[in-house]
């Protein structure tokens, strides 16, 4: 069997059938599918064997595709590294693909094009921590393309978080966990994506439930209100974060795994927009994980300077030096406080704090990042 690399380009026919095999305890648990340029999402035929996808023809996929595999029920946790082995199959021409390095939700397998009237094939194999629902916001495609998947109405809603094709989790059912940020008395920010689905949200630790007073799928964010004990975040949102700025990372990342109690680490924004010049976003390196979603991104004097909301891996390019490692995305602290505004909160009126001293601002940072619980 050939091995593929990642960057490799393999030449195609047009008329070659397509197939994707994966051989590990989590081929149950992903899909495949094709992804255009315009962001429409197709999803691969079934084959006759278990974790098997066909495609008829590689024409199929137009002058441009990339194939994505998943994890389809993301919000129950889990990567797609444990389906590997992965091998596809190009028209009797197999290929054996290299498990990510990175523990990712959605793995870019490869990417179909057409070059001077010929059909290529790029091994991709990189991907996103945070699942296909952060590969859609970081192309700015409608997440409510993703085929299976249904967003929340406003108030929480029904939507089922496993799609169509499976019944609704019973009432109680937990989805997953996500972090959030107190920015004013019993007001939290956090992801949008960190509650899409679910009914019921409550504090990780003492368990006081939180309501939902305001959501922007679109950018990402949403409000929550409760009884929390802290004191809120000083928000920057007056003086823009600047190119090379340390920044530390506050949340709670795989807490099944690492604790619940809170993570915080370091590094620098690396870029001002986000995916394709989005000026919402802004680029930096400080290490995150699944759960740390609505986090704190703070400078070094703690102030709130965004809001934690995807990460892109790509652990096999390292050694090609194709892609800089570690580039996650964060929301501007700007758009926070438009949002609160709109939605009618008080923002305290208080001044940006001015004390670097690390162990004091972490210590600030444990009454003002919390853990929340999502569940059906």
């Amino acid at each position: 069997m050939n091995k593929a690399q990642p960057g490799e380009r393999l030449a195609v026919d047009d008329s070659s059938a397509c197939t994707i095999r994966v051989g590990g305890r989590g081929a149950d648990r992903v899909g495949i599918l094709a992804v255009s340029r315009e962001g429409a999402f197709q999803p691969l035929e079934k084959g006759s064997g278990a974790g098997e996808w066909t495609l008829s023809a590689m024409s199929d996929l137009g002058d441009h595709a990339e194939l994505l595999l998943y994890i389809v029920d993301d919000r129950s946790g889990g990567f797609v590294n444990d389906a590997y082995p992965l091998t596809v199959d190009f028209g009797g021409t197999s290929y054996d693909f290299p498990a990510p390095f990175d523990q990712l939700a959605a793995v870019i397998i490869a990417e179909a094009y057409m070059r001077n009237g010929a059909r290529r094939v790029k091994v991709a194999n990189e991907g996103y921590t945070f699942g296909i629902e952060a590969f859609a916001r970081a192309r700015n495609f409608s997440v409510d393309a993703i085929p299976g998947r249904q967003r929340s109405s406003g108030g929480g809603g029904s939507g089922n978080p496993w799609g169509d094709h499976r019944p609704p989790p019973p009432p109680g059912t937990s989805l997953g966990s996500g972090s959030g940020v107190l920015v004013a008395p019993g007001v939290v920010v956090t992801n949008a994506h960190v509650i899409e689905g679910g009914n019921d949200f409550k504090l990780g630790g003492s368990k006081q439930a939180l309501t939902m007073l305001a959501v922007d799928p679109m950018h990402d964010l949403a409000i929550l209100q409760g009884e929390v004990q802290g004191t809120p975040l000083p928000l920057r949102h007056a003086s823009p974060i600047w190119l090379g700025e340390a920044v530390l990372a506050a949340g709670y990342p795989l807490m099944d795994l690492l604790g619940t109690d809170l993570k915080v680490s370091t590094g620098n924004v690396s870029g001002l927009k986000g995916w394709e010049g989005d000026v919402a976003r802004f680029q930096f390196t400080a290490p995150i994980g699944s759960g740390s979603s609505g986090g704190a991104i703070l400078d070094e004097f703690g102030n709130l300077v965004g809001i934690t909301s995807s990460s892109l891996a790509h652990g096999n390019l390292r050694d090609r030096g194709a892609i800089s490692e570690n580039v996650n995305f964060g929301i501007k602290v700007a758009l926070v406080h438009e949002m609160l505004a709109a939605s009618g909160v008080d923002i305290p009126a208080t001044g940006l704090s001015e004390d670097n001293n690390r162990r004091n601002v972490v210590q600030r940072l444990r009454g003002s990042v919390i853990s929340i619980i999502v569940s059906s």
